[in-house]
């Protein structure tokens, strides 16, 4: 791809590229995430990568691919696992209105940022719960509430050792990574239902995303 000339140019393009397309309006809400992420990683230091090319491709466009990486149904229920300043949540929602999300984030200054931006973005069906995973278990009391299970940031191990009990039936964990998961690492509980391996755009690295089941 060629150096695109603004960041919003380079969003639209990366995202068709990779099969998952955004209207101008869609877009320009992005515009605004980047923006006001850019402003609150001065004071709050809420993710590593601060060029505007590289949140929009290994932060955006990443979290984008699962809707190539999955045929997520419609009013599907998400739950993002350490979503940190928001993925793959929020680009999720932004690109599918129609899900139901709920952001799991321990970190107070993230969480923060998450209220603000969804509150910014007037993105309804959002849920944030500002604790651990193990506490959102505790507190909330999910069990077979979710369509779907996704996390970038945590281990994978930890998702799939509570993963069965948040689940509805038939309903599927969403696993980041950048190598395939060895079959070896997933218990008799799990079974891989599908494996997506793109390329991020820029050179910015192979990635991929692996579906899981419970086994029947």
């Amino acid at each position: 791809m060629e150096q695109s000339s603004s960041p919003s140019i380079l969003l639209q393009e990366s995202s068709a590229e990779i099969g998952v397309p955004l209207s101008t309006e869609q877009v320009q809400q992005f515009m605004v995430y980047l923006e006001q992420l850019q402003i609150w990683n001065q004071s709050f230091n809420l993710t590593s990568i601060t060029l505007n090319d590289e949140i929009i491709i290994k932060h955006f466009v990443d979290s984008l691919a699962t809707l190539r990486a999955e045929e997520v149904k419609v009013g599907a229920r998400l739950l993002d696992v350490g979503t940190g300043a928001g993925f793959p949540g929020i680009p999720l929602k932004l690109a599918r209105l129609d899900i139901h999300m709920t952001l799991v984030e321990p970190v107070a200054k993230k969480v923060s940022f998450l209220r603000f931006i969804i509150g910014l973005l007037r993105l309804e069906n959002v849920d944030i719960f500002d604790g651990t995973l193990e506490r959102f278990l505790n507190e909330r009391m999910p069990c077979g509430s979710f369509d779907y299970l996704a996390t970038r940031a945590l281990k994978h191990d930890l998702i799939l050792e509570n993963g069965q009990k948040l689940l509805r039936q038939g309903g599927k964990a969403i696993l980041f990574s950048s190598q395939p998961i060895p079959l070896s690492d997933l218990s008799s509980n799990w079974s891989l239902s599908r494996e997506h391996r793109f390329q991020l755009q820029k050179g910015y690295g192979k990635r991929v995303i692996s579906i899981v089941m419970p086994s029947v």
